[in-house]
């Protein structure tokens, strides 16, 4: 096709001078022959004489090297894309020829994201030379030979950008950063790993903790990946006081627990506790999130929280300067020793187990009517208004304390008791307390026509009720609900 729009425009059946915003070259045959590619490409330079095209691609053809020179050396603006064979044939062929302008020209119209290519030191140093204001881009997954040469990377660090670093790879660039006591590299250091301090999996000894600190100390924006990471005790006290330079801290669940010991046994609480909340994006997850990927046999044991636990977490949120999310899940929390949230459910967002949300609302009616009002609606604000009971076996004792939890807060709207094992019996006393329910869902339960009267009964006592979910109980007539449009049974 190029060879035909070359001739097109020399024999003027094109008008010209002609603007194109992206010109594709794509080969009818699977695998053209060197010798078209390189005449097809000779068109495509002669075409670019009359036209104006803003970007080239190649990708879909494998042009041997040396036909690329003639691209490289179109004087104007414009941007090539080339295969990753083509790609890689001519950097090798760049690194041969030793051309300052033609590398130049190469960088100016390919760019410098390398990401595709295996290299070699003696090509990447070569091409670190050339262009100060150029920027290259490498994978070091695919190019392992650099995760060894730190030392030798460190004067370009303003000229390269780190795909995919290992946390070996980042410790070793921090230690020799931190043995040379080069602070002013520090920020290249960090535009160069992306801003990203990824030490997830390392055992981190005195030294380690020191160059990280260091690291810290000089720059600023850090995102700090500390997932399964061994870290000394003063180590975690050291990189505490330093959280004003960390944007985003990741540390798994165990990890966190000494962070909010360490904040809560702090001097200065309110500050620290500040400063982790911050870097945490406002969420203490003490779930097994981070082992999302583990197969469930190797998920590990749910984590058993202790008073001292909860005391410190107590502690924290309670200099928390707006909500945060509290993620429970995959916990194991002593009744005593979970009654010491209930100071600060009004300042979260709760996601926990079923047993846990059961256990919180056993604990909800007290002595003290005020003290039972007070709870239930701090447990209501901190579930957001909907109460997810669904697969818990509720006993006469459960349903008491959401009979309390219902008679003693305004604002839950939505409420799932499907799957629960209610009966008439235990449904009859929670009829009259759901006033302000909006959605209900009684699903697969052993409710029979004998409730039907005290269902009819709840649209009089909660006009606004909008939906009442039946699906698979014991319900044998159900004429009476298919008169109003709320009863979904059928």
């Amino acid at each position: 096709m190029s060879l035909l729009l070359f001739q097109w425009v020399r024999r003027g059946r094109v008008v010209c001078p002609l603007a194109v915003e992206e010109l594709s070259l794509v080969p009818k045959k699977a695998r053209p022959s060197q010798r078209v590619m390189l005449r097809a490409v000779s068109s495509l330079a002669s075409l670019l004489r009359y036209w104006t095209v803003a970007r080239l691609d190649l990708t879909e053809t494998c042009i041997p090297a040396q036909g690329l020179i003639t691209l490289l050396l179109h004087d104007g603006p414009l941007t090539v894309k080339l295969s990753e064979e083509s790609f890689q044939q001519l950097l090798c062929l760049l690194h041969e020829i030793q051309d300052k302008d033609l590398t130049l020209s190469f960088f100016s119209k390919v760019g410098g994201d390398l990401t595709s290519c295996c290299l070699n030191w003696e090509l990447l140093h070569y091409l670190l030379q050339q262009a100060s204001a150029q920027t290259i881009t490498v994978d070091l997954r695919k190019n392992l030979f650099l995760q060894e040469e730190t030392t030798r990377l460190l004067p370009f660090l303003d000229r390269i950008v780190f795909k995919r670093p290992s946390p070996s790879f980042v410790m070793s660039s921090i230690r020799e950063l931190y043995r040379a006591h080069d602070s002013h590299a520090v920020p290249s250091l960090l535009r160069s790993l992306g801003h990203v301090i990824n030490l997830s999996c390392r055992e981190l000894d005195s030294v380690d903790c020191a160059a990280l600190i260091f690291i810290l100390k000089h720059g600023d924006g850090v995102k700090l990946n500390l997932l399964w990471t061994s870290i000394p005790a003063e180590g975690v006290e050291s990189i505490l006081f330093m959280l004003d330079k960390v944007s985003h801290l990741s540390v798994d669940r165990n990890q966190l627990l000494r962070f909010i010991h360490c904040c809560a046994a702090c001097d200065v609480q309110q500050e620290a506790a500040s400063g982790l909340l911050r870097t945490l994006q406002h969420s203490l997850d003490l779930s097994c999130s981070s082992c999302v990927e583990l197969p469930e046999e190797d998920q590990p044991e749910p984590l058993s929280l202790t008073a001292d636990d909860c005391r410190a977490v107590s502690t924290i949120l309670t200099h928390s300067s707006r909500d945060t999310q509290l993620d429970l899940r995959d916990c194991e929390v002593e009744d005593s020793v979970l009654d010491l949230l209930f100071p600060v459910l009004h300042r979260v967002r709760l996601r926990v187990s079923k047993t846990v949300l059961l256990q919180l609302l056993s604990l909800v009616p007290v002595n003290s009517e005020r003290d039972t009002v007070r709870r239930a609606v701090s447990l209501c604000r901190a579930l957001g208004g909907e109460l997810d009971l669904s697969h818990s076996t509720l006993d006469q004792r459960a349903c008491g304390a959401l009979v309390q939890m219902l008679d003693s807060c305004e604002g839950l709207t939505e409420l799932d008791l499907s799957h629960c094992q209610l009966t008439d019996q235990l449904l009859l006393p929670l009829i009259t307390h759901l006033h302000k329910v909006q959605v209900l869902d009684l699903s697969h339960n052993q409710i029979t026509d004998a409730s039907t009267d005290v269902l009819l009964q709840l649209l009089s006592i909660n006009p606004s009720i909008d939906c009442v979910r039946l699906y698979s109980n014991n319900i044998v007539h159900r004429a009476a609900f298919k008169e109003h449009k709320q009863f979904e049974i059928w």
